[in-house]
Order: structure tokens, then C-alpha cells, then sequence
């Protein structure tokens, strides 16, 4: 008698770089429904890979995990730190769920950027979803994002995701079709000049908080503008309010995506499916 194969998942993880904590909320919401539809005993174990410290995480993972993987959208890719420290995660025919979030603009080539790396480091990515966030430099746009909206659609989501994993079986091809091209994308950062008054008291924390380790640690307002990626972390963790970034390059970065941030975007999802679906679709 044949018999189905079956994913045993017995511990979800969330790996996220989220410099300004958008990231962070989203992943931890999506695993807080997840983990409960799934019905797993024990809260997800979380992996930060924002600050610069966590540049070589040296993640492994195998088939009894399951694994949420978050980043921002920058430029329409993925951060390059984020990129490269999801490069040195690995799994074991591992169960994946892809989020990118995104300032209510688009997410472009975000999602299959991810999509490619994570296949190459033998997870098996079985849903994605692209989710809205507050904009980091221009937060007039999807202000309080996700909200109470939002929730219901993660809510939904996530039981459409426990849907599909009580059925998967690893054994057969999946395929997960998300937006986006080949090539990428040309991204190129463009460092927000900041100024940082008389509160700062050089204690450190923006340097050591850098995903890009751009910052001087005893030198705060010396920023090395060919690392920075303009991610506000530093505007965003500084205990004294001192850092600021350019208030006339936030109103010219607000009036230029005026035209493209001021409709309400919807998230948008995405699940596998087998070849044995796709030929019965077909």
C-alpha cells in the first residue's frame, strides 16, 4: 500500500532583518497565527539578523522545522546585508514561507531575489507573501501599517498556509510562482546625509546597531557613505533622539513617490503548488 509522505514540523523560526522593526512586527504576527494553526507547543524561535555582529549567523536547519524569512524592500531588491546573510542560512528540504515588506510602493524583483537564494541553500519554499509596511523614510506613507486589515488577511493566510503543508509532500516537485524578472533589477543606495546635535553622548549604540558597520564607533557623525544603505536604523535606536536625517531630503523623497505611495496597497500571497495540481489544472 502506498503510502504519502508527510512533513513532520515540530518548531517555526522567524529570521529577519528589519532595521527600523517593520519587518520584525509582520514576521512575528505571521508566526504568532501560524504557529497556532499549526498547533505547536512551543512559541518560534527568533533569529535577528540585522546587526552588523549577526553578518556570519551560520543557521542550519532541518525537514522538522519551519522556517519565516522577512526582509525589507529597498529600491525594489532586497538590503545587499540582508541578501548575504541569507546566504549563509541552510536547510534540509526545509520548509520555507517568504515575506518581504514593502512602503506601499512595489516590491519588484524583492520576492524572487529571495525566492532564488533560498532554493540554492536547499530550503523548500512552500508560500510567500509580499505585506505593506510604514515607509521608513517617508512614513506619511502607510502610516500604522500593518494594521487591523492587515491582521485579518495574515490571519487567512496563515490557514491557507496550514492548508497546504497538511497536504505537501516532499517527495513530489513544488513550484512557488512569485513576481519579478531576470535580470534584477539595478539597485543603487543613496545615503541620507544626517546631522546629529549636542545630545549625542557617543555612546555607541548606532554604531554597534549598523547592519553595514558604517558608523565610527568613536567618531558617531563620521558615516562611510559607500556602506551605507539609508535603512534609519541608526535615526530609529538612538537613546538620545540626536541623529537626524536631512529634512529636505525627506520632503523631496515624499513628494517624488507621492504619485506612486498615496492609494492603499493590498499584501499579496503566494502558495506552491505540485506538479500533480499543475497537470490537473491544466
Amino acid at each position: 500500500m502506498f503510502l504519502r509522505a508527510t512533513m513532520n514540523i515540530t518548531r517555526l523560526h522567524l529570521i529577519f532583518f528589519s532595521p527600523v522593526f517593520h519587518t520584525r512586527v509582520i514576521a512575528r504576527m505571521l508566526g504568532a497565527r501560524l504557529n497556532a494553526a499549526l498547533g505547536l507547543a512551543e512559541a518560534p524561535v527568533e533569529h535577528d539578523i540585522t546587526d552588523y555582529s549577526q553578518a556570519s549567523p551560520s543557521l542550519r536547519f532541518g525537514p522538522e522545522d519551519l522556517v519565516i524569512l522577512a526582509s525589507p524592500v529597498y529600491g525594489g531588491r532586497l538590503p545587499y546585508p540582508a541578501a548575504q546573510r541569507l546566504m549563509l542560512c541552510e536547510g534540509r528540504k526545509t520548509p520555507a514561507l517568504l515575506v518581504v515588506s514593502y512602503g506601499n510602493r512595489a516590491f519588484e524583483d524583492a520576492l524572487l531575489e529571495m525566492k532564488d537564494i533560498v532554493e540554492k541553500q536547499k530550503f523548500l519554499p512552500v508560500a510567500a507573501a509580499a505585506c505593506v509596511a510604514e515607509h521608513s523614510i517617508a512614513p506619511v506613507y502607510a502610516a500604522g501599517r500593518p494594521d487591523a486589515d492587515d491582521e485579518k488577511t495574515f490571519s487567512a493566510f496563515s490557514s491557507s498556509v496550514k492548508t497546504l503543508l497538511d497536504g505537501f509532500d516532499p517527495r513530489l516537485p513544488h513550484t512557488l510562482s512569485v513576481p519579478g524578472n531576470h535580470p534584477y533589477r539595478l539597485y543603487r543606495e543613496s545615503p541620507l546625509p544626517q546631522t546629529i546635535d549636542e545630545r549625542c553622548t557617543k555612546c555607541g549604540m548606532c554604531a554597534q546597531a549598523c547592519p553595514t558597520h558604517a558608523i565610527s564607533e568613536t567618531e558617531p557623525d563620521r558615516i562611510n557613505s559607500s556602506r551605507c544603505i539609508s535603512c534609519m536604523r541608526c535615526v530609529n535606536i538612538c537613546p538620545c533622539h540626536a541623529r537626524h536625517a536631512s529634512e529636505a531630503m525627506i520632503r523631496a523623497v515624499t513628494e517624488k513617490l507621492a504619485p506612486l505611495c498615496s492609494d492603499r496597497k493590498e499584501n499579496s500571497y503566494f502558495l506552491a503548488v505540485s506538479s500533480s495540481q499543475q497537470t490537473a489544472e491544466a
